[in-house]
């Protein structure tokens, strides 16, 4: 139940905060909070991924209008978000500006992770109020703990779960053990070992953030390598050490995905094990019935020595294509009919 209602929440978020890039996001990277040291310091130095949206990347790409009708799609959504923002004094829509999310590597046994969202405004004591309100309502309440300077947040039936307000502008949230320990790494005055002490994941960061929109930086476990390693077939894979994401939006969209190897030969064999995938579903009678090829045309793979990349190029027509399909699933798990979705209350 937990991990549902986790992931929803970053969906959501990550939503909102795709579309809000038409707003008012006006901070530069000249905020220290948005370099790469910025970004891995609120993170304890058990991160082995993480992923942001800056949304400044997004301010002026087309797909921000149409995603933003995911995020608020129906007349209900509208009026929730209107009652928010007159109770709060902040529109997610038009204040979010930065959105980071951190994983160790036993993330899924552990439910360790972190969240940071920065916006151009936040008021604790308003945000706090309505909150708890709204949790009264569902038999729930909110509870605070003072840790440090800083005060915690966290629900009286998931204490786990744990939430503060670095400042005015920045909202941290920590599940399992990390609400605590990412407190501490933001007071200053006992701040231990972050994500930015380790080296191998600042070199990942600076690769992808803050030149693209939406990015991701993961450390493989070596548990994950040994489990691949053990399937037929997937012994290129399991040579991978490191994998990096970019997404960008112009006119259509941009992604990339590089793969560091363990050996030249191993990046060329997934390249071509990419390839060849690629070739036999483009003639899938499924994949075609399902109008997926405008997707496959324009994804295609390549090895570079030990790096192994895959690039995904959409134009505008596949764009609003890809958009009405998320539509279409976002009203399938609204409705409680999408995989993995639990149908609504009533």
């Amino acid at each position: 139940m937990r991990t549902q209602v986790i992931r929803r929440t970053i969906i959501g978020v990550a939503l909102v905060a795709i579309s809000s890039c038409r707003g008012a996001c006006n901070r530069g990277e000249a905020d220290g909070a948005l370099t790469v040291q910025g970004r891995l310091a609120p993170f304890p130095a058990a991160a082995r991924m993480v992923a942001g949206i800056d949304v400044a990347q997004l301010r002026s790409s087309p797909a921000a209008a149409k995603i933003q009708t995911l995020a608020v799609e129906s007349q209900t959504d509208q009026n929730t978000l209107a009652e928010f923002s007159r109770r709060t004094g902040f529109d997610p829509i038009k204040q979010i500006s930065n959105l980071t999310v951190a994983f160790p590597e036993d993330a899924r046994a552990s439910g360790d992770f972190g969240l940071v969202l920065r916006a151009d405004h936040l008021d604790e004591a308003r945000l706090v109020a309505y909150v708890r309100d709204q949790m009264q309502k569902n038999g729930d309440d909110l509870v605070s703990n003072k840790h440090g300077r800083f005060t915690l947040w966290s629900s009286r039936k998931d204490p786990t779960v744990v939430g503060f307000f670095v400042d005015d502008r920045t909202f941290a949230l920590g599940a399992g053990g990390w609400g605590a320990r990412m407190a501490d790494l933001a007071d200053k005055t006992n701040p231990g070992d972050s994500a930015a002490t380790n080296l191998e994941l600042v070199r990942l960061v600076e690769r992808v953030a803050g030149a693209h929109a939406i990015w991701g930086a993961a450390i493989v476990p070596a548990e994950t390598r040994r489990s691949l390693g053990a399937q037929p077939g997937l012994g290129d894979a399991a040579a991978v050490n490191t994998l990096s994401a970019t997404i960008d939006f112009g006119k259509g969209l941009d992604a990339k995905l590089i793969a560091d190897v363990a050996t030249a030969e191993g990046a060329r064999g997934l390249a071509t094990k990419v390839t060849e995938s690629l070739r036999d579903a483009k003639r899938n009678p499924q994949v075609l019935m399902l109008g997926l090829g405008p997707y496959l045309g324009g994804v295609s793979a390549r090895a570079a020595d030990r790096t192994f990349e895959v690039r995904a190029a959409l134009g505008p027509e596949a764009v609003d294509d890809l958009v009405g399909r998320l539509a279409a699933m976002v009203a399938l798990a609204r409705a409680g009919t999408a995989p993995g979705f639990a149908p609504p209350k009533p």
